[in-house]
């Protein structure tokens, strides 16, 4: 099998009533890997009699490092060139068949196609926490992040990429960046028909889950009865709430793997796709060009070589991470871990992302309630394999697509808070919200109470990652940042006040949903709904977005913050690029995923334009 599922026995106390600790989670997560653990690429190279031959030394054009959203795209682009011989690395292993279901997005976490990844301790955040370390879910597989996410296909504001270009990046304006986020984009649904913004010819199907359960219709209702409109945020507008698209097509996930490498992986000869191949470090010749990588697979370290170039597109974490590993980095940072250094730059430093919290918690009575028995859990598991049309709860996410945008000032040119939606069995997640949060396992369609999740889209505040200096190849140290700056917590009070004043709406009226008032174990010292309630929230269960942005950025020359310049370069050395998330200068205002294919997709066009046009090769 593929898929490893959490270790809940070495997650879950001895005492505990929670039933993802119970026998019953070993019978649905067994389940789960036996239905779903298994790999379609497995099979199609079973089938092929295809074996990958890892020969020391290999020669390509182009070695793309990380096959997430951006890596696939870059990819797929770069192997359109039949003349260029390219080789994709993936440190995880071939999707599993467990991230094609929608509601099954949960039970990735802590899988082992998360990296697992968690913040340092802090005195400020996360306090509520194991050693105050918050987690930070990544995705370790073909398609990286797209295939372990919650799905949202949202782009950002306009403002966003304007500001990019502000900076001094050329290039990445809104109207630079939209026919980028069209090219990639098939999308399905009625908002295609204005291709202004949508397009319908790209590979990532984006859709409107073929199921959506009332109580997030009840969301969307109750912020639409508060003014915003209903409206599509890829749009002219971005403030509203809505029923987001997402990467899917016809009840399943849509990865990027899934749209951009799966239908070329085994037709173009010039591609070499290589799992469980992670890179260590770039090497550089005297001239400090990058000619190669090195990587590890099955515990045996292997070198191959670009006579073009090296682009590294594993994320906000990971890419910083090989970077310094490789002598690209603060000097003093790599003196400490002594590594010799390539290039001093400011490698790992602008890591920020959109912080939130969980706690918030509305009760649903039993008329609307989506839970369900044990028996039921396991049926809708077991038949969701055997559809051929998948429908039903399973082919949804739960209330998750449940969105909205707004100002918490009516003078803000765009929207600084963004509301996205869990859910919990609230009577368990009441007694143990932190061991609850860890232990996610059950398919988001079935719960008995929401939790609306504030996201302070415009954060000031900015956190670093480095190496550890006992082990520099294992986890890096994440120091997040968050609400260092009091105008983040600020912003996300005001927000909390906007959700709180649903409870007055005929859509939760209707429905006799309500606000759970009982406070939670780290803040039960405070009278609940009071502001300092909510601060210690946001203080004690404070909660990653999977948004991490920023830790290779993107300026000109003498930003002193900037690792790449406007054409994703890596300053200090040439053959090098980043192409992925970390480059961002600022978080967009909303989901990463969707800037993340933008990313690959403008960052790549720079690539060919480089070595076609300019080059003639």
């Amino acid at each position: 099998m593929i898929w490893e599922p959490p270790n809940i026995a070495e997650t879950c106390p001895a005492h505990t009533q929670l039933t993802a600790c119970s026998s019953f989670a070993y019978v649905f997560l067994n389940l789960v890997v036996q239905l779903y653990g298994d790999s379609k690429d497995r099979r199609i190279q079973e089938k092929l009699q295809i074996q990958d031959h890892v020969v020391d030394g290999e020669v390509y054009d182009f070695i793309v490092v990380g096959a997430g959203a951006s890596g696939c795209v870059v990819a797929n682009r770069l192997s359109a060139v039949e003349k260029w011989k390219v080789l994709l690395l993936e440190a995880g292993p071939e999707e599993p068949d467990v991230t094609l279901v929608p509601a099954l997005s949960v039970t990735l976490l802590n899988s082992n196609v998360d990296w697992q990844y968690k913040t340092m301790p802090s005195h400020d955040t996360c306090l509520a926490y194991q050693d105050q370390r918050c987690q930070w879910p990544r995705g370790k597989m073909m398609g990286g992040s797209s295939s372990i996410n919650s799905f949202v296909y949202i782009r950002g504001n306009r403002l966003d990429y304007d500001g990019w270009a502000a900076l001094g990046n050329p290039g990445w304006s809104y109207d630079d960046v939209l026919p980028y986020f069209k090219k990639s984009e098939r999308n399905v649904n009625i908002e295609a028909l204005n291709r202004k913004y949508h397009g319908v010819d790209g590979e990532q199907t984006v859709s409107r889950w073929p199921y959506v359960d009332d109580p997030s219709l009840m969301l969307t209702e109750a912020f639409n009865e508060r003014g915003l409109p209903l409206n599509d945020p890829n749009g002219e507008q971005q403030v509203g709430t809505l029923q987001a698209q997402n990467i899917g097509d016809e009840g399943e996930r849509a990865s990027a793997n899934i749209e951009f490498i799966q239908p070329i992986r085994y037709k173009r000869k010039n591609l070499t796709v290589r799992t469980e191949s992670e890179a260590v470090k770039i090497i550089f010749d005297k001239h400090k060009r990058a000619i190669g990588v090195k990587y590890v697979k099955d515990c045996k370290e292997y070198t191959a070589f670009a006579n073009k170039e090296v682009i590294v597109s594993c994320g906000a974490i990971n890419s910083p991470k090989l970077l310094l590993l490789s002598g690209l980095g603060p000097k003093e940072h790599l003196d400490d871990v002594h590594i010799p250094v390539i290039a001093d730059l400011p490698v790992g430093k602008n890591l920020h992302e959109h912080v939130t919290f969980n706690g918030l918690l509305i009760a649903l009575p039993n008329k609307t309630a989506t839970s369900v028995s044990q028996r039921e859990i396991l049926q809708s598991v077991y038949d969701f394999k055997k559809m051929k049309v998948k429908r039903g709860p399973l082919s949804g996410n739960g209330p998750v697509n449940s969105l909205a945008f707004y100002k918490t000032d009516p003078n803000l040119p765009a929207p600084d808070i963004q509301v996205q939606v869990n859910n919990v069995n609230w009577r368990e997640y009441i007694r143990e919200p932190v061991l609850y949060d860890s232990l996610t396992i059950f398919p988001s369609s079935y719960y008995d109470a929401v939790v609306p999740r504030v996201m302070n889209l415009v954060p000031y505040s900015r956190g670093k990652l480095l190496l550890n200096a006992s082990d520099p190849h294992g986890h890096p140290l994440i120091y997040p940042g968050y609400m260092k700056d009091p105008r983040d917590l600020e912003a996300t009070i005001k927000g909390v006040r906007v959700v709180r004043s649903l409870k007055d709406t005929e859509a939760f009226k209707s429905r006799g949903a309500y606000f759970v008032t009982i406070p939670l174990p780290a803040c039960k010292h405070l009278n609940w709904g009071t502001d300092a309630y909510y601060e210690c929230l946001a203080r004690s269960y404070t909660s990653s977005s999977y948004h991490p942005v920023g830790s290779c950025r993107m300026g000109p020359r003498d930003d002193p913050l900037a690792v790449v310049d406007n054409r994703l370069r890596v300053y200090g050395v040439s053959g090098l690029r980043v192409i992925d998330a970390s480059i961002m200068p600022n978080v967009n205002r909303g989901n990463t995923n969707a800037p993340s294919l933008m990313i690959g997709e403008r960052g790549v066009a720079f690539v060919i334009e480089d070595w076609l046009h300019n080059y003639k090769r």
